[in-house]
């Protein structure tokens, strides 16, 4: 579905311009190239600086499965003209990527040189007040077959989308390894910029492959894009159609494939059209305010009404601090995104409890996870459907399988969804959990005593691996600093994989302050063990995105996929996470920046 990026908030057209120009200068420049087996020619489009080159190149692998690069062209342009100094003989799979002197920030685009080939190519530079930098698309398609018997194709015109700038309508296909195991390829075409709203890309595929498709376009105040997801496969011809009245697209097989089983099947179901419809216009109404009076009744009521404990009636908390912990206003299109989800996967479980092909049952599940992560429809039940998807993928493999990758992705999902909860039910106002936990040297300290002695505590959780963490130690320590003598401590808790870590990052940013370790037995093997202090104080999980570098790292070589000898790690908690507690152990506030803690501190 559609992902939106407003970059200055949607209060009025001339207001996202004005603010956004105040805050940052767009340049775009675009300028058209062709490419052939001998050169390659500025054909048209704005002027390239004289510093300005391409480069061209190819891998090879040798007996070792070492990759080398060879290089066909690289360096700046004479005349308008680039020579390759060399030339190919058989169809070769090539990178371009183009930069400025030492500015080397680019994007670049691959494709297929023939001997006899004509590829246009487009390269587009944006100037921004914080980066310069370079993209390579493909002018309208992406031709990469060479074998009639292997081939796939996808096409489409997308002149709906030309209220925004055609000339920076994107169009990539992307598969990726499979987010339950991490064994399959990385498989990318494109980007190709569709050349009066039509674009086409073809290439070949031993089996079927679930892939993502991305159409991005946009103009300098709105960044806008299009997430779809197919299952391609050889031999079938695809087509972008339009869903429903809204705008929202689709993809079409030609014939009766895999696609039309898993996924059209579905999507092209009228009441699950009306859905999508009904969703894209609540969710407009949204965006521009339609809800706005029910929503601040909703947060005024929740603020009038919150309540703090017995023990801690003492606190007075602003309106500002009860508001940002209150239960968010459901929107009419967040309750629409429960019924599409709940009839997308009612659909799939049941055509995975009919499978009996393992391979085609992890497709399946890689699909349904692929939608919930990357679709803008978001929903409360995202974690118990894919916990319920897993559930059902173990029925269909053998107990190493399960062991190795579907229980520990169980056990996250599970801990990342009680971690939820116990944050939203710890807020400002409540008792903070006592702890007892161990320095480096061995020695023990509870939250008791340390609040015994002073009249506000800072307990902070972080981890050697948190990079915001230790960059916050600095102004952490010039807040200590000013106010220690006044009543004023702090706690930090590292929640590191290892004593070993903990250690070593402790001491090179020598903390000042009471230092503790939450770790679990010395060292954790996988992220959902428990951690008392960090579990008590609901400590969120982060996945970004389940797509996990740390559970691919050393799955994929060359293409050939390998099985990890353990259960790899499969979530990380989110840090920093902060608690200001007084001296009769209630929190004051949770989650706040350092800037807040000094005016909070100031201000008493």
């Amino acid at each position: 579905m559609r992902g939106v990026v407003v970059a200055c908030g949607l209060l009025a057209l001339t207001l996202i311009i004005a603010g956004c120009q105040s805050r940052s200068v767009d340049i775009v420049t675009i300028t058209h190239f062709r490419l052939s087996n001998e050169s390659i020619q500025v054909t048209s489009g704005d002027p390239i600086e004289s510093s300005f080159s391409i480069t061209v190149s190819y891998g090879v692998t040798d007996e070792n499965d070492k990759v080398s690069k060879v290089t066909l062209a690289d360096g700046p342009f004479v005349d308008g003209k680039l020579r390759l100094s060399q030339s190919v003989t058989e169809p070769t799979e090539i990178k371009i990527d183009a930069y400025a002197g030492a500015n080397r920030r680019s994007r670049g685009a691959g494709t297929v040189l023939r001997p006899d080939s004509i590829i246009d190519f487009i390269v587009i530079r944006r100037v921004t007040t914080y980066s310069d930098y370079y993209m390579v698309f493909l002018d309208g398609n992406d031709h990469r077959s060479l074998n009639e018997n292997l081939k796939f194709s996808i096409k489409g015109d997308l002149h709906q989308f030309n209220n925004f700038n055609p000339k920076l309508l994107e169009v990539s296909l992307q598969a990726r390894p499979s987010f339950v195991d991490g064994i399959g390829e990385e498989i990318y075409y494109g980007p190709v910029l569709a050349d009066e709203g039509e674009f086409s890309i073809e290439g070949d595929l031993e089996k079927p492959m679930l892939f993502s498709i991305k159409i991005h376009y946009g103009s300098k105040i709105i960044d806008e894009y299009e997430r779809l997801h197919a299952i391609l496969e050889p031999g079938v011809k695809y087509q972008l159609v339009q869903l429903g009245n809204q705008g929202t697209y689709a993809v079409l097989a030609d014939r009766d494939s895999l696609h039309t089983q898993l996924v059209s099947s579905w999507q092209l179901d009228p009441e699950y059209v009306a859905l999508i419809d009904t969703w894209v216009d609540q969710r407009l109404d949204a965006k521009w305010g339609i809800e706005r009076e029910a929503e601040e009744e909703h947060e005024k009521e929740l603020v009038r009404n919150y309540r703090v404990a017995k023990q801690c009636d003492h606190l007075s908390l602003t309106d500002g601090v009860k508001s940002r912990f209150i239960e968010p206003y459901q929107h009419s299109f967040e309750s629409t995104a429960d019924l599409i989800l709940a009839a997308r996967e009612e659909t799939l479980r049941k055509i995975l409890r009919d499978t009996q092909d393992p391979e085609l049952a992890r497709m399946i599940v890689d699909l349904s996870w692929q939608q919930i992560e990357y679709d803008d429809i978001y929903s409360v039940r995202d974690g118990l459907e894919k916990v319920a998807m897993l559930l059902e993928l173990q029925e269909k493999m053998d107990q190493d399988y399960v062991d190795q990758f579907i229980t520990p992705r169980v056990e996250y999902l599970s801990k990342e969804m009680s971690m939820k909860l116990r944050s939203k039910e710890l807020l400002p106002g409540d008792i903070a959990p006592q702890f007892t936990l161990p320095t480096i040297s061995g020695d023990e300290f509870s939250l008791s005593e340390v609040l015994s002695e002073n009249e506000l505590v800072l307990v902070d959780f972080w981890a050697s691996w948190c990079g915001e963490c230790t960059r916050s130690f600095s102004a952490l320590k010039e807040i200590y600093s000013e106010y220690k003598d006044r009543g004023f401590e702090v706690i930090t808790i590292s929640i590191d994989d290892s004593f070993e870590e903990w250690e070593s990052a402790s001491m090179e940013f020598e903390l000042p302050w009471i230092d503790l370790g939450d770790i679990a037995d010395g060292v954790r093997t996988v992220d959902s063990r428990p951690r008392p202090a960090a579990d008590d104080y609901g400590v969120l999980w982060t996945s970004d995105s389940l797509y996990d570098w740390r559970l691919y790292e050393n799955l994929s070589r060359g293409g050939t996929p390998l099985i990890p000898e353990k259960s790899p790690d499969v979530g990380r908690r989110s840090l920093p996470f902060r608690f200001l507690i007084d001296k009769k152990g209630c929190i004051v506030d949770k989650r706040f920046s350092h800037y807040q803690l000094k005016n909070l501190l100031s201000s008493r």
